[in-house]
């Protein structure tokens, strides 16, 4: 299956570099049709965020399509897609989630399909290509990339770990705070991705350093302000400018950030399925990624770092560890739930 939809989307890219350099007559009739539609359904799980607000006002304003929207957290976005698919009665168009989470939309609940061309697939960057075509591209669509790295209280830690290995230093024995590892969060993609690189055995030694546990992300990086712990992570990145005035600093170590990409997926039965494609290749478009850096959320096409808040930039061309994938997630979290007992 992984197989053949990575040909998908290789013949999708073909698609977008012909509609590109000649123009598609095909596409002009899809967006016709979204127009006639009048409006398109957005179910978000990035609840708050203020770049939906810019991206539904752009798109509205360019095409004339209404957007609603509806924000919820990850698990109440899976019950209501999978309950609105059941029953036969499809409200929702596009979902935004995390692509594991799409896939299983897709994979256990049938209810998210093949999206088809978009003119926009072309823009996609490499190394966020790279990593898209890993995980059914032809179902989840990339939209922004939330990048992780560490928090570090700058008053007590003079010399910042430079690699994962040095979070394994008896220095820091009893003063790093963690997302927890073992339910779904930044914290288990951060276990996941270090356990596919450094194996079992890292994490048995960091379990060893006495880390601490918290389900509370932004009160935990509070706490590494008040002095409570020296190290949080992962640290989601895009929080770093709300940080100002707090001895605080973001740092990527030298073998990447951990990365959890943010996709969008067109919904089976959708009742506006034109619009939804249009509002899914707008999402790709310059106004929606520079509504997304804008917001901290890292761009998914080339040439957009700059419109990323200026603490922030350094971060744009980090290196990539890498993410969660589908197919370690059940292997990943019995590891996390052995380990961190």
């Amino acid at each position: 299956m992984l197989r053949s939809m990575t040909l998908a989307c290789a013949v999708l890219l073909g698609f977008a570099a012909t509609a590109g350099a000649q123009g598609n007559p095909d596409w002009d009739k899809i967006v016709a049709a979204a127009k006639q539609e009048g409006s398109v359904v957005l179910y978000t799980g990035l609840p708050g965020n203020p770049s939906t607000k810019k991206l539904t006002d752009a798109f509205q304003k360019k095409y004339g399509i209404r957007v609603d929207v509806l924000e919820l957290r990850a698990s109440e976005l899976r019950e209501k897609i999978r309950t609105e698919f059941v029953t036969g009665r499809t409200l929702g168009d596009v979902s935004n989630t995390s692509p594991n989470q799409t896939r299983q939309f897709a994979e256990e609940d049938g209810a998210i399909e093949a999206y088809g061309p978009l003119p926009n697939l072309a823009r996609i960057a490499p190394d966020t290509r790279a990593i898209w075509q890993q995980q059914t591209p032809a179902i989840q669509l990339p939209i922004f990339n939330l990048y992780y790295g560490l928090l570090i209280n700058t008053a007590q830690v003079k010399d910042p770990p430079k690699g994962y290995a040095d979070l394994l230093d008896a220095r820091f024995k009893s003063k790093i705070l963690a997302d927890d590892f073992r339910p779904t969060g930044g914290g288990h993609s951060f276990h996941s991705v270090t356990h596919t690189a450094f194996g079992n055995a890292y994490h048995e030694k960091l379990f060893a350093n006495q880390i601490t546990f918290t389900r509370d992300q932004r009160e935990a990086e509070r706490r590494v302000g008040r002095s409570e712990y020296q190290i949080y992570l992962p640290f989601l990145l895009t929080n770093y400018p709300s940080l100002k005035g707090l001895p605080v600093k973001a740092v990527a170590l030298q073998e990447g950030v951990t990365l959890t990409p943010y996709s969008a997926g067109l919904m089976k039965k959708a009742p506006h399925p034109n619009a939804a494609r249009v509002l899914m290749d707008f999402m790709l478009s310059d106004e929606a990624q520079a509504a997304y850096a804008g917001e901290g959320l890292m761009p998914v096409v080339s040439n957009m770092m700059d419109k990323l808040p200026e603490d922030l930039r350094p971060f744009g061309t980090a290196k990539i560890l890498g993410t969660s994938l589908w197919e370690n997630e059940t292997a990943t979290y019995a590891a996390a739930k052995e380990v961190y007992k």
